[in-house]
């Protein structure tokens, strides 16, 4: 493949995790820890931080916007008192549901163009380009390739 045809199919998919992103709520945003505590209510801070993948204080830190909003309430665990169970109130109930109707939505609008062949195609070709990235992310001389060029970058 040369560099033109790998920079337009890089620029597609940049597009896509683009617009993905920004329309279902970014990587830990609100709409995603109201939709999760939709599924799993009473979940701790500590278990939606895993399955979120952010750090503790980006999440606490977005969980007291959504308390003072009174999307979210936070109780201790009767068991354990050392645990904080999280749980939606009635308007962030309200809201989680507006948003999972709304991500839906965005799914079908976004693949509406593919037929059930193309789709099927693009998902088997896309499991094997995110398995192939799972074999770079392990691999110690790529990751240290990326690093040099974050280095180069930050010190521009």
């Amino acid at each position: 493949m040369d560099m033109h045809q790998a920079h337009v199919l890089a620029s597609h998919l940049r597009a896509c995790g683009h617009f993905l992103y920004y329309q279902t709520g970014g990587k830990a945003g609100q709409r995603r820890i109201l939709v999760m505590l939709l599924k799993r209510d009473g979940l701790t801070q500590k278990e939606l931080q895993d399955a979120l993948e952010i750090s503790s204080g980006a999440l606490s830190e977005i969980l007291q916007k959504m308390e003072e909003a009174s999307l979210v309430e936070r109780e201790k665990s009767r068991g354990d008192k050392r645990q904080v169970s999280l749980a939606l109130t009635p308007a962030g109930r309200e809201l989680a549901l507006r948003t999972k109707a709304h991500y839906a939505r965005t799914l079908e609008r976004m693949f509406e163009c593919l037929d059930e062949r193309e789709k099927e195609q693009l998902g088997a070709i896309l499991q094997t380009l995110v398995a192939h990235l799972d074999t770079l992310k392990a691999d110690p001389l790529f990751a240290a390739g990326a690093a040099e060029c974050a280095c180069a970058e930050s010190s521009e």
